[in-house]
């Protein structure tokens, strides 16, 4: 068998195809866009883990796909195959790693279209070279079912709502709705608890009589966010946006991450050290 040096071994982790511990063998990181793989992607994968590993695929916490037990010798052809069907692989090193979404998309709870945003993301930002490895999370809703506030940067659909006592029957159905206990019922009236509120939306959604409306809707932006070894819950960056506004935005984190941070430092390290305030106002 080959001898592979360590430099050949850091090259290939860079395309994404990553060493076993079983000596000659490497596990090759295919990347998804926004966490979706097509039919046609997805048997193609199949046929690869068939012909030159052993019968079996992953899925990363990054929703991009792992093939294990690839021959060192087999890696160029793997390499084409996974090209060859407008797929890519990578996804380590100092860079935006694969973004990842919720299903908000499609999903009841979901405030905005996150796979088409999670899209734009990936295609504009993915492998942008930052000084040290960067993750970026979208939820729809305050769910979190993707823990968006763990990320370097978390965007969460946000529905803020407005009561109107004197059009409320205090009919109770919103109560019905509140998993926070946000919105409850004391002395036959209908009392809103602002600082309980996630801003999910769903009192409004099912209010009949107007007392309960969607004020401001857009999305939250969470930074220096982290978790492994160190865990820490993101920042909430000041204000709402809209999705237009996001591409923009994630730009000027760049900006200021490549300018302020100090070589191989993760954002959360940045903030806990010159304070998220001073971020925050060279952000925005």
């Amino acid at each position: 068998m080959k001898m592979i040096s360590k430099n050949e071994i850091g090259k290939l982790k860079g395309e994404g195809f990553l060493a076993q511990k079983q000596e000659g063998y490497f596990s090759v990181r295919i990347l998804s866009r926004a966490g979706n793989f097509t039919s046609k992607q997805i048997i193609k994968l199949a046929e690869i883990a068939d012909n030159y590993g052993k019968g079996y695929l992953g899925v990363t916490t990054r929703l991009a796909t792992e093939i294990p037990w690839i021959k060192y010798e087999d890696i160029e052809s793997v390499k084409k195959e996974i090209v060859s069907s407008g797929m890519s692989h990578g996804g380590t090193g100092k860079r935006v790693r694969p973004l990842v979404s919720c299903k908000g998309t499609v999903c009841v709870h979901g405030l905005y279209d996150t796979q088409k945003l999670c899209g734009e993301l990936h295609d504009k930002y993915f492998g942008y070279e930052l000084p040290s490895k960067f993750k970026i999370t979208l939820v729809g809703c305050p769910n979190n079912c993707a823990k968006a506030s763990i990320n370097d940067i978390g965007i969460m659909g946000q529905a803020y709502v407005e009561f109107n006592e004197e059009k409320c029957k205090a009919c109770g159905i919103c109560t019905k709705s509140c998993r926070q206990k946000a919105v409850i019922v004391e002395n036959k009236k209908i009392v809103y608890k602002r600082d309980l509120c996630v801003n999910c939306g769903k009192c409004a959604a099912v209010c009949p009589f107007g007392a309960m409306t969607i004020k401001e809707q857009g999305l939250q932006v969470y930074l220096g966010g982290r978790f492994g070894r160190e865990y820490r819950i993101g920042n909430r960056l000041r204000g709402l946006y809209k999705e237009e506004e996001i591409p923009v935005l994630v730009q000027r984190i760049f900006d200021v991450y490549s300018e302020m941070a100090n070589p191989g430092e993760r954002l959360a390290k940045m903030i806990e050290r010159i304070g998220f305030e001073r971020v925050e106002e060279a952000i925005l």
